[in-house]
């Protein structure tokens, strides 16, 4: 009897690692769209992808969803393939209101072929988040309700929201706020926010350009 009992013990613990071992089934069960493109510009996984383009230029990406993304924000990183410091930038769709426009740039702001990238798109109404597209000046072109951010000093801004982010992560990307180009590449750094429902976010030239602190549009979300 004792044997049995720890038979079925054992066996109960090895169903539960099961479970935790299957491989989540994003595409059919999670809200959220993202995608993860390859170095040779192809579809890795994602959820709402319809294509990927790879035909407008050199380190230039269309990545298309199934339903329309304009009032959203993109947030993208590359994937390490270099021992560079290589990043991708966002802007809207080129190609249609589906899409998301992403170019890879190296350390030296110019446009480079072979990298990978991850993307993920934050709308409004995603759930626990709340994106937010800011302009140069510091003001909201688009976002979240009951969201918006500020110019504290060049390249210092303040993101606030109506709930604290103390449990919440923050993300964010330099990107144009419409469709044009994210021409001057930057990094955009998540520093503490002055209150507990705020985050600071800095942006940087690339090092190669000196590393100051820079206005420039940038997208962030706040995930909680």
């Amino acid at each position: 009897m004792k044997t049995l009992s720890i038979r079925a013990l054992l066996f109960g613990i090895a169903l539960a690692l099961a479970a935790t071992l299957v491989p989540p089934t994003a595409s059919a069960a999670s809200p959220n769209l993202f995608a993860t493109v390859a170095a040779n510009g192809t579809l890795v996984n994602g959820n709402g992808v319809s294509s990927v383009t790879h035909t407008i230029g050199t380190g230039q990406y269309e990545v298309t969803f199934a339903s329309n993304v304009s009032s959203c924000a993109y947030v993208s990183t590359t994937r390490n393939a270099f021992s560079q410091a290589i990043q991708s930038y966002t802007a809207g769709g080129h190609l249609s209101a589906s899409g998301v426009y992403v170019e890879v740039k190296n350390q030296g702001g110019g446009l480079t072929d072979g990298i990978p990238f991850h993307l993920a798109v934050v709308c409004p109404n995603a759930k626990s988040a709340k994106p937010l597209v800011v302009m140069a000046n510091g003001l909201a072109k688009r976002g979240a309700g009951l969201t918006s951010a500020f110019d504290l000093s060049t390249g210092n801004y303040v993101f606030v929201t109506n709930l604290s982010l103390a449990a919440c992560t923050m993300i964010g990307t330099r990107g144009s706020v419409d469709k044009s180009v994210p021409f001057t590449p930057a990094t955009v750094e998540i520093t503490p926010g002055p209150v507990s429902n705020s985050s600071g976010i800095q942006v940087r030239n690339l090092l190669f350009f000196g590393g100051g602190l820079i206005n420039q549009t940038f997208h962030a979300a706040a995930i909680c």
